[in-house]
C-alpha cells in the first residue's frame, strides 16, 4: 500500500517558503503527498508539483470554538478521506488541530514547532487567558504515543517539553528550515550604497519600528535602509498602508514589497537587521543571511539569538531598543573589516548547521521511523 503524508499548514505561501523542499523529496521517495491549507494564488503551482491539495479555511485571527470546530471537523473529514499513514503539521493552529486528528485516529504525527507565535510573549489580562487556552490545547493535542515534536530552539522546546511532559525520544531540535547552500552563498554584488535590509512580515512585533526608528536616527549618516516583505493583513500586529506610505514620502525608508528571490536583495545588503521580539522559531531570514556571508543584527530574543553567534556571525541588541540598534548598525558599517569577518563566519555556521539537505533527510528519516512503529 503506498504511503500517504498530509501536510497541515496554516497557508500554501508560508508552506512553500518554509517545507517545500521536504515535501518535494517525500515524493521522490514514493510518498503521496496530501496538503491542506488555505489556498492563495499558489495553488495551481503546487497541484504542478505533484501535490493533492485540500482547501481549508484556516483564519488564524479567529479563536472563536465555534470556528475551531468547524475546522478540526473538516481536517477530520480529510483525514478519514484521505486515510495518511503520517500527518505533519506546522504552526500553532495545525498542531492543535492535528494533534487531535492524529490522536483519535491513531496515526502517526508530526509537529513543527515554528515559534510560539506572539501569545507566549505578550502580557494582559487576555493575553494571559489566551496563553492558558493554547497550553491546554497543546496538552491535549501532543499527548499521543506515536509523535515527534520538531523544535527550532532551546527555548520553544523547554516550554513546550514542560507543559506536554516530551519524552526524550518523542523530539528533536532541527535548527530551522534549512537554505540550499549552493544558491544562497556569498557574491560579490554590493551597491555602491551602504544598505541595511529589514526582511520580514510588515508585523510591529517583527521590529519594523525600531527600525523605522533606527532609519530615523541615522538619516544624516548616509545609510539606505530597505524594507521587503508583505503585509499580513490577517494579523492584527500588521502595520498600516498608510504608515508605511508615510515613511516613505519622508525619505526614511525604501519599501520594495515582497520579493520572491530575496537572495538578490541580501547580497545587495552590507547588512540584515531582524529586531525582532514575535515568538520566532529560527528566522529564515537569517539562516540565509549566513549563507550568503552577511553579517546580521538582531535581538536578544528566542529564535533569535539562536540564529547567531553574537560577536563572531553577527550582533544581538536588546529588544525594542532602537538607539541600541543603530549603534549597533554604525559599528558594524564604520568598521568594514569585522563587518566582513561575520559574514565569512556566518557562511562557516550556515555550512555546520543550516544546510537544506541535511534538513530535508532528517525530516524523511522522521517520518519512516514514526510509520514503521505502526506496522
Amino acid at each position: 500500500m503506498k504511503k500517504k503524508i498530509l501536510f497541515i499548514s496554516n497557508v500554501d505561501w508560508f508552506f512553500i517558503s518554509h517545507r517545500l523542499p521536504i515535501a518535494l523529496e517525500a515524493i521522490k521517495k514514493g510518498y503521496e503527498v496530501h496538503l491542506a491549507t488555505k489556498c492563495t494564488d499558489k495553488k495551481s503551482f503546487l497541484i504542478k508539483k505533484g501535490f493533492v491539495i485540500h482547501s481549508i479555511e484556516l483564519d488564524r485571527t479567529q479563536k472563536n470554538l465555534i470556528n475551531f470546530s468547524k475546522i478540526l471537523a473538516h481536517i477530520f473529514k480529510i483525514v478519514y478521506e484521505v486515510e495518511p499513514s503520517i500527518i505533519h503539521a506546522i504552526t500553532i493552529k495545525p498542531v492543535i488541530i492535528g494533534g487531535f486528528a492524529s490522536r483519535i485516529l491513531n496515526i502517526p504525527f508530526v509537529a513543527s514547532i515554528s515559534g510560539l507565535g506572539y501569545v507566549f510573549v505578550s502580557r494582559g489580562i487576555r493575553s494571559t487567558l489566551t496563553k492558558f487556552v493554547v497550553t491546554l490545547l497543546y496538552k491535549l493535542a501532543l499527548s499521543g504515543q506515536n509523535i515527534k515534536v520538531i523544535f527550532q530552539n532551546i527555548d520553544d522546546e523547554k516550554i513546550i517539553s514542560s507543559i506536554c511532559n516530551l519524552k526524550l525520544n518523542q523530539k528533536v531540535l532541527i535548527h530551522g528550515s534549512g537554505v540550499d547552500l549552493d544558491i544562497y552563498k556569498p557574491k560579490n554584488k554590493k551597491s555602491k550604497d551602504k544598505i541595511i535590509l529589514f526582511a520580514s512580515r510588515l508585523l510591529k512585533s517583527k521590529g519594523l519600528l525600531e527600525f523605522v526608528k533606527s532609519a530615523e536616527l541615522l538619516k544624516f549618516k548616509n545609510l539606505k535602509f530597505l524594507i521587503a516583505g508583505k503585509f499580513d493583513h490577517e494579523n492584527p500586529d500588521c502595520i498600516e498602508f498608510e504608515r508605511m506610505n508615510d515613511w516613505v514620502s519622508r525619505g526614511i525608508v525604501d519599501y520594495v514589497g515582497y520579493n520572491e528571490n530575496i537572495i538578490n536583495l541580501i547580497n545587495y545588503s552590507n547588512i540584515v537587521v531582524l529586531p525582532s521580539y514575535y515568538g520566532e522559531g529560527l528566522p529564515k531570514i537569517l539562516i540565509e543571511a549566513s549563507a550568503c556571508g552577511i553579517p546580521i543584527i538582531t535581538t536578544n530574543h528566542p529564535g533569535c539569538r539562536d540564529a547567531i553567534i553574537n560577536e563572531v556571525t553577527g550582533l544581538l541588541v536588546p529588544i525594542k531598543d532602537h538607539k541600541a540598534l543603530s549603534s549597533a548598525i554604525l559599528r558594524l558599517i564604520e568598521n568594514p573589516q569585522l563587518s566582513k569577518k561575520m559574514g565569512e563566519s556566518g557562511r562557516k555556521l550556515a555550512l555546520k548547521k543550516y544546510d537544506i539537505k541535511k534538513v530535508v533527510n532528517k525530516h524523511i528519516s522522521i517520518y519512516e521511523d514514526l510509520i514503521s512503529k505502526i506496522n
